[in-house]
């Protein structure tokens, strides 16, 4: 199924009252799983402290290679901002050198109601 969004709607998801999801998914190599572990935990430290950065949390599916992070930021501009950053950078570099193929990131825009209704 195809959803093709109208201007309005386009206009009314892009509005401060959403909040924004991101999911990384990777495949790390297997002798770079322990190295990339210590650095996802730092980069996960770091990136949970900040006021803009709403939740992290993080799967390590059971092949125990493969990672997928979920990031949930104030908006879209926070994690834009964040991806500047010298900690997201040095995660970036790791990111690079230990995956097995290129990291696989999604983005998805949800209604701020939804974050507060469940957060309370």
């Amino acid at each position: 199924m195809v959803v093709t969004l109208t201007s309005y709607e386009e206009t009314r998801l892009a509005s401060p009252k959403n909040i924004l999801l991101v999911q990384r998914q990777m495949s790390v190599k297997e002798r770079d799983v322990e190295e990339f572990q210590q650095t996802l935990k730092i980069y996960t430290d770091a990136t949970s402290a900040q006021p803009d950065n709403l939740h992290m949390s993080v799967q390590n599916l059971p092949d125990r290679s493969c990672f997928i992070m979920y990031e949930f930021w104030q908006d879209r501009l926070s994690w834009m901002s964040y991806l500047q950053s010298s900690i997201s950078k040095t995660f970036q570099r790791c990111i690079i050198d230990s995956l097995e193929q290129p990291e696989m990131v999604s983005t998805m825009l949800l209604p701020a109601s939804w974050w507060i209704m469940n957060n309370n």
